[in-house]
C-alpha cells in the first residue's frame, strides 16, 4: 500500500505540473488576484482549491491561472480530467504533496525508458482501480 500510494502520488503530482507547465506564463512578479476576485469561470475551474487560494504564492496562482484560462478549449475528457487532479490534489495532506513532490523529482531523473515504464504501471494501476469500482458497484 505504502509504495503505491507514493507511486499514485507521484504521478498525480507529475500529471498537475505537467498541466501547470503547460499553462501560459504569467509575469512571476506581479500580484495574483484574491480569489474573490476570480471570475466566476476562474472559480469554477479552479474550486477544489478554494479553500487553499489565499496560501498559495503568486507564482502558484499564476499557474492554475493559466490552467483556468486554457480549460474552455479542453476537450471533455481533459476537463474532466483536470477537475478530478485539481479535486484530488486539494485532498492531499502537506506531508503527502511534499512527498508527492519528491517522487516527482525523482521520477524526472529518470532515463525515458524507466519514465515510460513508471507510466505503464501507473495505467495499469488505473484500470485496476477502475476495474475495483466497478466490481464493488455490481455488488
Amino acid at each position: 500500500m505504502g509504495q503505491t500510494f507514493l507511486a499514485v502520488t507521484a504521478l498525480l503530482f507529475a500529471l498537475v505540473v505537467d498541466l501547470v507547465c503547460a499553462a501560459p506564463a504569467i509575469a512571476q512578479t506581479a500580484k495574483q488576484p484574491a480569489w474573490e476576485q476570480l471570475t466566476p469561470q476562474q472559480k469554477q475551474v479552479l474550486a477544489p482549491l478554494a479553500a487553499e487560494w489565499s496560501s498559495f504564492p503568486d507564482v502558484q496562482r499564476s499557474k492554475l491561472l493559466g490552467i483556468a484560462q486554457r480549460f474552455p478549449g479542453l476537450s471533455p475528457d481533459q476537463k474532466q480530467r483536470v477537475q478530478s487532479r485539481l479535486a484530488e490534489w486539494s485532498k492531499l495532506t502537506p506531508a503527502q504533496r511534499d512527498l508527492a513532490r519528491q517522487n516527482f523529482r525523482n521520477l524526472k531523473q529518470l532515463p525515458p525508458e524507466k519514465r515510460e515504464e513508471a507510466k505503464k504501471k501507473w495505467d495499469e494501476y488505473q484500470q485496476f482501480q477502475a476495474d475495483q469500482a466497478d466490481q464493488a458497484e455490481k455488488q
